[in-house]
């Protein structure tokens, strides 16, 4: 690959200055997706300085043109994210003096669309994926504690994957999650429920996980194979698992259970900034956007209790 001592140098950057895991990985791959851009439509460039605002303004066409295999278009939160990646690596390129003019300069970013999230589950859904999981092996164990933790506090995917045995006290029902997005850090309540089905899993079902293991990763959650999971085997094994055995009719994923409980706790009159809290959250706005689906409740409350609106027109 071109340019290699430079993306390396920049994937040090971004892990000596403390960002987390996550981000480091995911600005790295769209780092390297622009740079295999530029070796394959621009060959000639031998030199960063070389990049123009007029390449970056291609490359950006170049995502919004971008299809799929099943020819689907990029969503344009991806894209403003692979764009913060590349200024991100070119701000980096700047402030070590191999660069003297930035062309990211020029990147307009798209509009983030609004997404709805349409399988938000019922409380009574909930309830009953829960209920339908079968405590009879290892597995139905695993899968019944990991459903419960992600129903408790809406914690991330990617912080429950990355969570230890030691980050949860089933005494206090807490669990600390270590450096979640933005590398902050929060202590969550989960409750009797999915404390008392934690413990199950480590008294009868982590070590079902650990066999042929010679050593013990120490994450809570492992794969059959005693592998921590990521997101997409967590999605794949253990909640297309649990789909399986129900009636419902919808697609349910991580994303859904964690959106689900922020729900469930809106209706049920939780102040939103402790909403914002559980989810880690920095911005009310996050959690506002996040919680959009629950305007007609907030009509209903405004259409009722708002002093203007108990007055009928003239």
């Amino acid at each position: 690959m071109k340019f290699e001592k430079h993306f390396n140098g920049f994937k040090e950057y971004l892990e000596t200055n403390q960002f987390s895991e996550r981000t480091v990985e995911t600005y790295c791959s769209y780092v390297k997706q622009f740079l295999f851009f530029i070796e394959e439509y621009y060959p000639r460039i031998t030199s960063l300085e070389k990049i123009t605002k007029d390449i970056v303004l291609d490359y950006q066409n170049y995502l919004t043109n971008y299809k799929n295999d099943k020819g689907e278009p990029l969503a344009n939160k991806t894209q403003s994210l692979k764009l913060r990646a590349l200024k991100k690596f070119f701000l980096f390129l700047i402030r070590k003096d191999l660069i003297l003019k930035d062309p990211t300069t020029i990147i307009t970013f798209p509009k983030e669309e609004q997404r709805l999230t349409r399988n938000i589950l019922s409380e009574k859904e909930v309830f009953e994926l829960l209920d339908n999981i079968k405590l009879r092996d290892p597995i139905g164990i695993r899968n019944r504690a990991i459903l419960e933790l992600f129903y408790a506090c809406g914690i991330r995917t990617s912080e429950l994957c990355n969570l230890k045995v030691h980050d949860v006290d089933l005494k206090e029902q807490t669990v600390i999650i270590v450096k979640g997005k933005g590398n902050k850090s929060r202590l969550l309540p989960i409750g009797q429920y999915a404390s008392y089905y934690i413990q199950q899993y480590l008294e009868k079902a982590r070590k079902y996980m650990l066999k042929g293991k010679m050593n013990d990763p120490g994450y809570l959650f492992l794969s059959q194979r005693g592998n921590p999971f990521n997101k997409s085997t967590i999605n794949k094994t253990v909640m297309k698992t649990v789909c399986r055995n129900t009636n419902l009719k919808k697609s349910i994923s991580c994303y859904c259970m964690r959106h689900s409980i922020a729900t469930h706790l809106l209706r049920n009159k939780v102040d939103i900034m402790y909403i914002a809290q559980l989810l880690g959250h920095s911005s009310l706005k996050t959690t506002q956007k996040y919680l959009h689906v629950e305007i007609s409740d907030l009509k209903k409350m405004h259409s009722l209790y708002h002093p203007r609106e108990r007055k009928s027109i003239k």
